[in-house]
């Protein structure tokens, strides 16, 4: 059993959370003002976050796959615009995207939780911050879902405060 202050067991409790959080954070939330509320006048709007969260459960997924079927693959990058552009984020419904996002999470999580120490501990090499473990993609999961999470709260900052609770 791999014993470590960074687990498979706290990546995994970690990634549970998310779509929990985001439907609270979303309740109540309108489509159209998932559309035009922003972290900045040239920012994301939330449903462009939701997208991309979607979009990275299927590329974590990916890589977390190769790196369980092939020795040391090195993963593609996409930019986030290119994303955007190929997934046709502003034509998207947001409650559609929370629901994908919601089964592929689910997946994810049953395809981790099966998994023997030495495969948290196989490897892939991401072309920018170099090798990673699957236990590590796991906590860069959960990581970047916080990131984004966080991205949400601040654009919906000014819908909170109108309604009295900012």
């Amino acid at each position: 059993m791999i014993h470590q202050l960074l687990s498979p067991a706290k990546a995994l409790r970690t990634i549970r959370k998310t779509n929990a959080l985001l439907v609270d954070i979303l309740r109540g939330v309108s489509q159209e003002q998932t559309e035009t509320l922003r972290d900045g006048a040239d920012g994301w709007s939330v449903l462009f976050v939701v997208c991309h969260l979607r979009d990275y459960e299927i590329i974590y997924r990916e890589r977390i796959e190769a790196a369980l079927t092939q020795e040391r693959p090195t993963f593609t990058v996409v930019p986030n615009d290119e994303l955007a552009r190929r997934g046709a984020y502003a034509q998207q419904d947001l409650r559609a995207v929370l629901a994908d996002l919601g089964s592929r999470r689910a997946e994810l999580i049953a395809r981790l939780e099966g998994l023997s120490d030495d495969q948290w501990r196989r490897q892939g090499i991401h072309p920018e911050q170099g090798p990673g473990t699957v236990l590590d993609m796991a906590i860069n999961v959960g990581l970047h879902d916080v990131d984004h999470l966080e991205q949400i709260a601040r654009c919906l900052e000014p819908l909170r405060r109108a309604e009295g609770r900012g």
